[in-house]
């Protein structure tokens, strides 16, 4: 019997290593989800990970997740090198192999597909649900209204343009399945694909299977097979910093200065959406940021 999907929702990955908590950061993005979109949340996890996140959030894990999907994924070894701020990183595994089955595991007719350190803090994305197919951002911006170096704007000098995984929206549609069944044939051939393509790195990211998909399927011009998400997506880098939260939409960070690192410009970020991809600084606000929510 075929599975039946019903509504729209928003779906997380969080796996948890021996640095990063994701599914602590899961609770607070969807939080944020409920907050701001107003529907149904779904985290998709593994068996250790979800039985961290019943003992170390009995109060909210059954609030704010609708749905649990427990995997047992083989994960690439991925090892990510991590910032928190310029001056201090470390290592630790990135488990980000199997999200192209985000099709096969949402129980939503509609999903939207959010990294755990994306924060909405408005509900502007909720103008995807009248989209068709597959929708992404194709255009981001820093803290400092910056764009993103060359290299994470473009796949390589000839100039096949970088499409962003954080943010990923889809329905049931066959364009919908032939996206996806084509990111995991891009993922499960990605040496092949880094070589013809020339992306740089070790690491494993799904950004550049995506931006493969799309260009494959936009028949290697820039037609619109997927759907551009109509804005930037702002991002704070990992090596910006986050010195206080007034409320759950304003808070206060660095923006650090990649070519001069010991340069900072003091913002107030609020009513914008962010990718926060510095995971320490998000936990260290995951209590304030909390109490806000709880005294609203």
């Amino acid at each position: 019997m075929d599975q039946q999907y019903e509504g729209k929702g928003v779906c997380f990955f969080a796996y948890n290593n021996e640095e990063i908590d994701y599914v602590k950061l899961a609770t607070l993005c969807a939080r944020y989800v409920k907050h701001f979109l107003n529907v149904e949340v779904c985290l998709i996890t593994d068996e250790g990970s979800y039985h961290w996140l019943k003992e170390s959030q009995k109060e909210y894990y059954k609030e704010f997740f609708d749905y649990v999907v427990i995997t047992d994924d083989q994960m690439k070894k991925n090892v990510r090198n991590h910032f928190d701020s310029p001056w201090t990183q470390f290592p630790a595994q990135f488990s980000n192999s199997n999200k192209h089955r985000v099709y096969e595991y949402s129980p939503f007719e509609q999903t939207l597909l959010l990294d755990i350190d994306y924060i909405v803090k408005t509900d502007f994305l909720n103008r995807v649900w009248e989209l068709e197919g597959v929708a992404m951002f194709d255009k981001a911006a820093s803290l400092r209204n910056d764009s993103p170096h060359f290299n994470e704007r473009y796949l390589y000098d000839a100039g096949v343009k970088m499409w962003w995984s954080t943010v990923i929206y889809f329905d049931r549609s066959n364009e919908s399945k032939l996206f996806f069944d084509l990111w995991s044939h891009v993922a499960e051939n990605y040496d092949f694909y880094q070589f013809l393509y020339n992306f740089p790195g070790k690491l494993f990211r799904t950004d550049y299977c995506v931006s493969v998909a799309t260009h494959i399927l936009n028949g290697m011009i820039d037609s619109d097979f997927v759907n551009s998400i109509d804005d930037k997506m702002y991002y704070m880098d990992q090596k910006d910093d986050w010195i206080e939260s007034h409320s759950i939409q304003e808070w206060i960070m660095l923006a650090n200065d990649l070519d001069k690192n010991w340069e900072n410009i003091l913002c107030n970020h609020r009513n914008l959406d962010v990718h926060v991809m510095n995971k320490r600084a998000l936990d260290r606000q995951w209590e304030p940021l909390m109490e806000y929510f709880n005294e609203l």
